[in-house]
């Protein structure tokens, strides 16, 4: 009898490892959404959007973890915990959820505007700092309570679910918290901004839209303001993330309007100084197709695209430039990176005038060149 098969058996068992440390999905209590408030006594409230799947009716009793299963429908509820900083919040919110809190699947942190308008760096900061905590869920600013925001009843999904589709989108903003810091630490930035929607007559709550999306403007990493999403389409304009766009102009020789869809963007921009005069060019180029055309101009006449074209650069242009009334020269907020585009191509000058920068973006002269082709016309009639 030979022991060498036994001793083989032996040794691979060493080797192998084991789950000692691992948590059941029954014993943790996972995190879909955060919400961070600040009360009228300036406690910090810290809410929280947890799972609990329900099986269907008659297929069982319910049960808590996630819905694994394509029967499950994921039931949201919400926990909170006060406390006089985020730690201490954190704290008193463990001893209400009767599991172990995981947060390894965040998809969202919603934070109150009268907590946004404190400062937002630092309470970031401990969560980027935390290991527990996903860099890469997405953050919201709300007007009402955060903790409202997670409690809201819709269709399908838990609203956390909700506001992570909204980021995916190419129209909108979409800030990680992992971003969020580093734009903090670099300057100023914009964030979606999130409301609800008040409920159409006779509607239920589950068939309304709970959420209307904006960008709010943090300068010095307070919250000074909020813009509108056409000029957050600006912003993402010239920040050159703009992905997904229709545009509709009206042409006064055909007398009627012609709608594109983007297919190519670009944007870049290019910090002058000269005469120590500082001004910045913003050149931004664009291909698009025409999808619909309700006037009646013939779009097979290469003189009609050529206005055409010009047309959709001067909306572009004027776009962009409500755009910068409103960020820089109201709220002062450089949130498109102008400053960080003198200091590389101009560091001496940068390093020289850096402090006074607060002074010199607010009336930093802006030239824009821009330039749009129409490169398909359409497969319908000439006109």
């Amino acid at each position: 009898m030979t022991y060498k098969p036994i001793c083989l058996i032996l040794v691979s068992s060493l080797l192998l490892t084991g789950c000692w440390d691992r948590k059941e999905l029954n014993e943790i209590a996972l995190v879909r959404g955060i919400g961070i408030d600040m009360l009228e006594n300036g406690q910090i409230e810290i809410s929280v959007e947890i799972s609990v799947p329900k099986t269907p009716s008659g297929a069982g009793s319910e049960t808590e973890g996630t819905a694994l299963g394509s029967g499950g429908i994921t039931l949201p509820i919400v926990r909170t915990g006060r406390g006089v900083t985020i730690p201490d919040a954190l704290e008193k919110l463990q001893k209400v959820v009767p599991r172990k809190i995981f947060w390894g699947h965040t998809e969202v942190i919603i934070i109150n505007e009268k907590l946004a308008k404190t400062g937002l760096r630092d309470k970031m900061d401990y969560f980027v700092r935390n290991p527990r905590f996903r860099l890469h869920a997405y953050v919201f600013i709300t007007k009402g309570k955060a903790k409202d925001m997670l409690g809201l009843e819709t269709s399908l999904y838990s609203p956390s679910e909700v506001l992570s589709d909204f980021s995916e989108e190419t129209v909108m903003l979409h800030v990680t918290l992992i971003n969020l810091l580093d734009m903090l630490n670099s300057g100023d930035v914009s964030i979606p901004m999130i409301k609800k929607v008040p409920p159409q007559k006779k509607s239920k709550p589950e068939q309304t839209i709970p959420f209307i999306l904006e960008s709010a403007i943090f300068k010095d990493d307070k919250m000074v303001g909020t813009i509108d999403d056409k000029l957050t389409r600006g912003v993402k304009w010239i920040q050159n993330d703009i992905e997904e766009s229709q545009v509709t102009v009206h042409t006064k020789n055909g007398n009627g309007y012609i709608s594109m869809t983007l297919l190519r963007a670009e944007t870049t921009l290019e910090p002058v100084i000269k005469d120590n005069k500082w001004k910045m060019i913003i050149k931004a180029h664009t291909e698009d197709d025409i999808i619909m055309n309700e006037s009646q101009m013939n779009l097979k006449d290469p003189k009609n695209i050529i206005i055409i074209e010009k047309e959709l650069e001067g909306k572009l242009k004027a776009r962009l430039q409500n755009t910068l009334d409103k960020v820089q020269k109201e709220y002062r907020a450089d949130i498109f990176g102008f400053g960080e585009a003198f200091h590389r191509k101009y560091p001496k000058q940068w390093n020289e005038s850096k402090n006074h920068w607060d002074d010199i973006y607010p009336n930093l002269e802006v030239e824009y060149d821009i330039h749009a082709n129409v490169l398909r016309t359409g497969a319908g009639s000439a006109h």
